[in-house]
């Protein structure tokens, strides 16, 4: 029942309050708008006082009705709100676009625009907008800086043309499918595990002796090499494939908890297909896949987090099969 904003679950709650600004014309910058809420003590938790209280200072001015409500009480729309879907027992943040009769209308980023009978949500929280109050020179401001960055972190990210040679490239995919290498590719899950989820659907595998291996070895050592690191932090060899109309929505590769990735190095193991393009949805970038070429960008800043810029995913593939090798250095 979610909107499709095609980003891993604890960022849903900061996607949605920035498309929700958008729909009243409030641009406070998306990297702004993460900071505030990912700097919650709750995090990755974010309640609905949490955004309450970031809207006011923002200029929505409301109050918090809290639960159950009256939804067709609302006067101003769109609104936020958690609700409960029929008998369903998730609570889920959405966006209310409007009540007609009766009917409750979701908001979604999608071609799909649900409606509910009212008797069909339980609303349990929602924003009661008095009005709407915008700092233009501020939202501008915030804007500005938002975009500068991105255009900085756009700078660092390059690419190495014939990173592997054919013949590499041609030896890895062989390696791995000869092997019986291959398998559902998982995902890191809020408790620190890994699970198959619709993030994710292509084929993943890891190439324990890379260390072992005269090739994988080579490959290790010259991605050390164009990386400026020790050899110990580059890790294991993962080598992917997507077939047809398989993706990775965009996630970061880092984790919060653990393993701690500061760059990665995506190699294109062929071409020879369509769609499967490598996008940056934060900062509106893409790269076609070329085989041979290896594409370096950065996860972490110098605090160890994640940077929002980073974001980055597997557009589905639209026709062949696509291989790909990640490598990712460790801190």
């Amino acid at each position: 029942m979610k909107p499709k904003f095609h980003t891993i679950a604890h960022h849903y709650t900061a996607n949605l309050v920035i498309h929700f600004l958008g729909l009243h014309h409030i641009n406070m910058g998306r990297l702004k708008v993460r900071t505030a809420l990912y700097g919650k003590e709750t995090y990755p938790a974010t309640t609905m006082q949490d955004i309450s209280t970031e809207l006011q200072g923002w200029g929505v001015r409301h109050e918090l009705k809290t639960a159950p409500c009256n939804i067709t009480d609302a006067t101003v729309f769109p609104t936020m709100a958690v609700v409960r879907i029929q008998d369903q027992e998730e609570e889920v943040l959405v966006i209310i676009e409007s009540v007609e009769e009766q009917q409750v209308r979701l908001q979604y980023l999608s071609a799909d625009v649900p409606t509910y009978a009212v008797d069909e949500l339980t609303v349990l929280q929602y924003l009661d907008i008095k009005e709407v109050v915008v700092d233009k020179e501020f939202c501008e401001a915030c804007a500005q800086e938002d975009l500068s960055k991105q255009d900085a972190y756009v700078d660092t990210i390059f690419a190495v043309e014939d990173f592997l040679s054919e013949e590499e490239c041609k030896y890895m995919i062989d390696y791995c499918e000869q092997h019986n290498l291959f398998y559902r590719s998982m995902t890191g899950a809020a408790d620190g595990s890994n699970e198959v989820t619709g993030h994710r659907t292509s084929y993943s595998a890891f190439i324990t002796t890379c260390r072992q291996d005269t090739v994988f070895k080579d490959i290790v050592e010259r991605a050390a090499d164009l990386m400026e690191v020790e050899i110990a932090r580059v890790e294991d060899l993962q080598c992917v494939r997507y077939g047809d109309g398989q993706e990775y929505r965009p996630h970061f590769d880092s984790f919060e908890t653990g393993v701690k990735r500061k760059a990665t190095l995506l190699v294109y193991l062929n071409d020879d297909f369509e769609g499967g393009e490598t996008i940056f949805p934060e900062i509106g970038f893409s790269v076609s896949p070329k085989k041979g070429m290896a594409l370096s960008f950065i996860n972490l800043d110098e605090q160890h987090t994640d940077l929002i810029y980073s974001l980055h995913g597997g557009a589905p593939v639209t026709a062949g099969t696509k291989f790909a090798c990640n490598i990712w250095i460790q801190l």
